[in-house]
């Protein structure tokens, strides 16, 4: 197998950027946005995910999150709110291998922005294999945290971490998702709902039709004149896309994704600001979602 999997500071600072991996919110990495396993029977381990979505181990007296996504691969120590600290010399190094080859790529990782510990990586090539991880973070505790973890990268559906960012509240009671800890998620009729808590998930499933006409019919905040912010009714649209047509960059990497009416058509940035040349180059960006094989759903 030749695969090149580049380390790009750029890419450190996309995915620390991001407000979706810089908050406690859940993604089961097991369903959409990846799923990651340590090395032991799943029949005799208990499987939990971290607030940020990823697989949460319990190395030495620390809890550890790993994440990953399509831009690299991150490792929260997490405190006991779930938020992730790391010591400002923390670093580590973490070698992978990719499905059965026998190939070590090595890794240098670095304290990032979002307080994790990671290292920019392309692995948009490898989501149809399991990446096996040795990991050592140092300048964290007295000891080295050394720990081997297996993970793969989701399909091109949305990521748990994008639907909550989408749905932002929990739909019994207006709280903000992840305010309460990692949002319990819901599955009707193939579509996901998340709630703030336990206690919310008995009411939605008591009546699920009433909570979900709720939350895939909310419309979107306007954030600027004919630039919306991107609700769950979007979500297959937005999924179909993947990309901002302007920066060319996963949607919901950084934030909410935006809705704008481009000649009648709902075509989808990263933020705000990517709207002015959607503006100024209507038909061109139209153009590019052809190419792409994307047909844009109709603007409401």
């Amino acid at each position: 197998m030749n695969l090149s999997l580049n380390v790009s500071l750029l890419t450190i600072a996309l995915i620390t950027s991001s407000p979706i991996l810089a908050t406690a919110q859940n993604t089961a990495l097991n369903s959409h946005a990846g799923h990651a396993h340590s090395n032991h029977d799943h029949d005799s381990m208990n499987i939990e995910t971290g607030p940020h979505g990823g697989l949460l181990q319990l190395i030495g007296e620390h809890r550890v999150e790993t994440v990953l996504v399509e831009k690299g691969i991150m490792f929260m120590l997490l405190e006991k709110k779930g938020n992730a600290v790391a010591a400002p010399d923390a670093c580590g190094t973490v070698k992978l291998r990719v499905g059965d080859d026998a190939k070590e790529y090595a890794y240098q990782l670095h304290r990032l922005k979002n307080q994790a510990i990671g290292v920019g990586v392309d692995l948009s090539k490898v989501k149809k294999y399991d990446l096996h991880m040795e990991v050592q973070l140092t300048n964290v505790d007295a000891e080295p945290l050394s720990f081997q973890v297996t993970g793969r990268l989701a399909d091109d559906q949305l990521s748990d971490a994008v639907l909550i960012s989408l749905q932002a509240t929990c739909p019994v009671n207006g709280k903000l998702l992840g305010s309460m800890g990692a949002p319990p998620k819901i599955m009707v009729g193939g579509k996901a709902l998340f709630v703030c808590c336990a206690g919310c998930s008995s009411k939605v499933r008591s009546s699920p039709d009433q909570y979900f006409t709720k939350v895939y019919s909310a419309k979107g905040e306007q954030v600027r004149p004919g630039v919306f912010t991107a609700t769950l009714a979007d979500a297959a649209a937005i999924g179909a896309q993947k990309i901002c047509l302007v920066l060319d960059e996963p949607l919901g990497g950084i934030g909410v994704p935006m809705k704008v009416d481009v000649n009648g058509k709902a075509v989808y940035i990263c933020c705000a600001a990517c709207s002015k040349k959607l503006a100024a180059f209507p038909d061109e960006y139209l153009a590019k979602l052809t190419q792409m094989g994307v047909t844009p759903p109709a603007s409401h």
